[in-house]
Formats: C-alpha cells, structure tokens, sequence
C-alpha cells in the first residue's frame, strides 16, 4: 500500500509542475483546485482501505478449513439424503431439527441434497455442518474430511443399525447368491446395503467380471429398488433391511425372499464438519440424547419414527472397513469417486 501512495503523490507533483510553470495564469488557478482534490481523494483511500485491506489480508492468512466454525454463528446447516420420498423424508426431520434449534438458540437449517455425492462434496466445501448419513458416506466423510460422528436414532425395540439384504421375490426360481450370474440386479450408488454389499458378495463369487456379471440397474431410492423388484422389472434387489422391512409390513400380500443379510452398521447417523467448535458439537449431541426427556422431543421423535438418540463411534462402522479392505478392485464398481475408507492405524 505504501508504494501506491507514493507513486500516486508524485503523479500528483508531476502534474502540479507541468500546470504551474508552464500554463496560463487562470488554468493555473483551476489545475491547482484539481491538484488538491485529488490529494484529498488518495488520502480519503488510504485512510478507508489500508485498515480493511489488512484486515483482509488477515483472514487470507486462515485458512477455511481449518478455522473453528464459533458458536456465534447462528445458521446450522444440516443436510439430508433422500432414502425415499423427499417431502416425506424432511417432515420426518423438521420436528428433530426445530427441537434442536430451539435448544441451541440458533436456526437449524435442513439442507436436502440429491446425492452422496453432493454430501461428501459440500463436506469439503463447508456447505453444510453435518448431515444425517447412511453409514458408508459417513465413513468416508469421516475417512476424507475428518468429520465426526456424534449419535444416533435408536427405534422402538433397540434397534440403532440396518444391514444391507439381498432380495428376489417369493416365487422367482433363484435360490441362492451363486444363481446370480448374469441376473439382473437393482442397486443403490454410493451406499453400505445398496451396493458395497451386493458387490461385495459377488466379487467373492467371481460373478462381476466377463459372462458371469449381472445387469446393474441404479436406482435412486431403496423403495424404488423394492418396486423394481415386486413389479418385476428386474429379478434381484439390494436394499436396507429397515426399508424392505416397512415395505412388508405394509404389503402383506407381496412374498419376497431374502438371499443374504450383511453384518449391522449404524443408521443414519449423524456426522458433524471437523472444524465446529467441541463445545458446540457436545451440545448438539446432549441435546439429541435427552431430547426422551420431555414430551415436546419425544413427539419429535416419533414423527422420525424413533425412541431417543444414541452415542454413536466410528469402531461402529468396522463392517465397512473389512468389505473394502476384501473387495480390491471392485472398490470401483460402488460408484464412489476416489479410494475406499482407510481402517485408521491402531495407536
């Protein structure tokens, strides 16, 4: 900045010269008010700008990512993923996140994305705070951008995980897993049950490679995997147990069969940016926790179809570690951009 000023005042003495020796008496007189507006208008700049240029240039020093989000900030940005019906999905949540807010003292805003994609992609561009996360994208935000995970729902009954379910229909001729070469099968991109499993158990099998592989069609729902099956349209499914469960409950008269249940990881917990402040990411848990406590959070609860919430760890997520660290190349059939999570090193 100094070497602006300087190399402004003296344009500014250069054009003084030229006007008062070597023009007309009466020009004179008026460059010589032009010269003193301008001196007033480079000082009115350096005493505006310096302060807010360094300033500035502060904050360029920090970087983003690795400055602590402070508990000042007054919009949590909380992100969902719809798993079935988008509307449905943020009715079930608006209950949880305005118990949250009201207890913060602070706006929590739901944030719906289109794919798991997009979460890990707005993780890392701090586009949102947290999100509600099946439990391989929670992996691997947690594997990528540090993240934490901080609880999770638990269902009437105790149950706080899903497992992935390889499904036909009742009356359909495959009987096992090693029928399924060259079957055409309905699967979810980027998702522990929807696809990591299935292929995960094929792979096993020698049946994703040459004749052998099987028909993929991506869905983009597990309730539009479940249709896909029950109308036919394809004869193999892969889907979260929770889901296919509803699904049954509510069709009694629609017979499937399940060929293979994986190991139980948690179910959509959820997962907070790295650089939220710790006494902000411990009052959102506590929160969470005792929202049982008091009949306005237990109704939030049961809109989301929920008992409480839970502690939830990343050891809680080794299934995942032991599919990828098993799958080898077939990493790349998942339809996750990048590499698979990494087991963290035992200190």
């Amino acid at each position: 900045m100094g070497f602006v000023f300087a190399q402004a005042l003296a344009s500014i003495r250069r054009f003084y010269h030229e006007v008062h020796y070597e023009r007309p008496k009466r020009v004179r007189s008026i460059s010589l008010i032009l010269v003193i507006l301008l001196v007033a208008a480079v000082a009115a700049g350096v005493y505006f700008w310096w302060p807010l240029s360094a300033e500035n240039g502060a904050d360029q020093r920090i970087s983003p990512s690795t400055r602590p989000v402070a508990d000042t900030d007054r919009v949590l940005r909380i992100g969902l993923v719809p798993e079935y019906d988008v509307f449905a999905l943020r009715r079930s949540y608006q209950g949880v996140t305005e118990y949250l807010g009201q207890k913060l003292g602070r706006r929590v805003k739901v944030v719906t994305l289109t794919s798991y994609q997009a979460v890990l992609a707005d993780f890392q561009e701090r586009q949102i705070d947290g999100a509600f996360l099946g439990s391989l994208v929670a992996l691997l935000a947690m594997d990528r951008y540090g993240a934490q995970v901080l609880v999770k729902p638990e269902q009437p009954g105790g149950v706080s995980t899903y497992r992935g379910v390889i499904f036909v229909r009742a009356d359909s001729p495959i009987r096992s897993l090693d029928d399924l070469g060259g079957q055409s099968i309905a699967m979810l991109r980027a998702t522990y049950a929807g696809s990591l499993f299935p292929i995960s158990e094929l792979a096993q099998r020698n049946l994703m490679m040459g004749h052998a592989a099987p028909r993929i069609t991506w869905m983009g729902t597990h309730d539009e995997v479940i249709d896909a099956v029950v109308s036919g349209r394809v004869a193999v499914g892969a889907v979260k147990d929770l889901r296919l469960d509803r699904f049954e409950k509510s069709h009694s008269n629609e017979k499937l069969r399940r060929l293979a249940t994986s190991k139980g990881v948690p179910n959509n917990a959820l997962v907070m940016r790295s650089d939220l402040s710790e006494q902000l990411s411990q009052q959102i848990a506590q929160v969470l926790q005792e929202m049982d406590n008091d009949a306005e959070g237990r109704q939030a609860l049961a809109n989301l179809g929920a008992k409480r919430f839970v502690a939830c760890s990343r050891d809680q997520y080794d299934p995942i570690y032991e599919m990828t660290e098993s799958i080898g190349s077939a990493w790349a059939l998942v339809g996750v951009t990048g590499e698979a999570p990494k087991r963290p090193k035992a200190k």
